[in-house]
């Protein structure tokens, strides 16, 4: 009988033990479907290569124009400044269109 106790006493210390380990791993998968879970809700508010490219590019696009508008009115300016000042005859005409023919608009006439 003793051993037959023993045998027992053996099975149920198997039995409680592989209960709590039945009870860890639980956790454990618990534990992975919220990290899962968490990785999901990263991936899909991360911004990716491609839509950051994409927005710079416009980005870049808007600035650019933004930028050659201001040039534009900048040139608007020094063209009627080179035009008054060679109707006051203080550049000869050939001066007004050597100053007018410069980039980064150039005129080809006065």
């Amino acid at each position: 009988m003793d051993n037959q106790s023993n045998n027992q006493d053996v099975l149920e210390a198997i039995s409680e033990f592989s209960t709590q380990v039945d009870g860890k791993f639980k956790n454990i998968d618990e534990k992975f479907k919220n990290i899962d879970e968490r990785f999901d809700r990263i991936e899909s508010t991360m911004v990716t290569k491609v839509y950051l490219e994409d927005k710079l590019n416009e980005k870049f696009a808007d600035l650019r124009g933004d930028l050659v508008v201001l040039t534009r009115k900048e040139d608007t300016k020094l063209n009627t400044t080179v035009s008054l000042l060679a109707e006051k005859h203080v550049f000869t005409n050939d001066e007004a269109k050597n100053i007018l023919a410069m980039e980064p608009f150039p005129k080809v006439s006065v």
